[in-house]
Parts: C-alpha cells; sequence; structure tokens
C-alpha cells in the first residue's frame, strides 16, 4: 500500500477514499486521532492519509487529480510543525500550570495575608 494523500481531515479523507473505492480502486483511510477520540491529533501530527495498492497509484492520483479534491502540502515525514494556534495552547497552558504551582507555594507558606485585605 502506498499513500497517495494526506488530509487534515478524518471526514475528507473518507470521502476521497469512498470515491477512490465507487472507482474499484482498494483504497483505505487511515487516521492519527486515537480512534476518533483525539480529533486534534490530526492537525498536529499528520492528520489522515489515503493508502491504495501501488499497482493502482497512478490510476487513484488520476482520479483525485480530476476530481480537485483539496489535499495538504506533501508530508516530508518528519516532525510536525507548530502552528501559531498550538504554540499560543502550550504557553497558555504552562503560564497555567506556573498559576498553579505559584498558589500552592503561597498557601503553604501561610501568606494569606497578601489576598486577605489586610
Amino acid at each position: 500500500m502506498a499513500r497517495i494523500r494526506r488530509f487534515t481531515s478524518r471526514v475528507d479523507a473518507e470521502v476521497a477514499a469512498s470515491m477512490l473505492r465507487a472507482h474499484g480502486i482498494d483504497a483505505r483511510a487511515v487516521h492519527d486521532d486515537t480512534g476518533g477520540m483525539h480529533p486534534n491529533l490530526a492537525f498536529g501530527q499528520g492528520g489522515s492519509d489515503v493508502l491504495v495498492p501501488e499497482e493502482q497509484l497512478a490510476a487513484a492520483t488520476e482520479l483525485l487529480d480530476a476530481a480537485a479534491v483539496a489535499v495538504a502540502p506533501p508530508p516530508d515525514d518528519g516532525p510536525a510543525e507548530l502552528t501559531l494556534d498550538r504554540a499560543a495552547l502550550r504557553t497558555g497552558a504552562v503560564l497555567l500550570a506556573l498559576g498553579l504551582v505559584l498558589a500552592v507555594v503561597a498557601s503553604q507558606m501561610d501568606l494569606h495575608w497578601l489576598w486577605a485585605g489586610r
């Protein structure tokens, strides 16, 4: 089996695979989202791939190109790029964790007078 396209949406990959199967090509959509439990993983880890047998690769490519199926950029099999949204999410998570640690440390140091208004 060879990867023909990579999609950022599970639905788009299933539609493309279904279209190929309707034309007699043994296509399969493979998803990297832990069985649908974490669809957000598709964006950071690569998304959903459509696989076809290598002997049907040329015909499948022609069909998808003729249908003008939107695809993600070709995979480089390297580490996933961190988008601005994910970077902001990670920064927010780190700041939240630091705030919680500081709150716990302050409560252990008996600094209640800071927020008691004394």
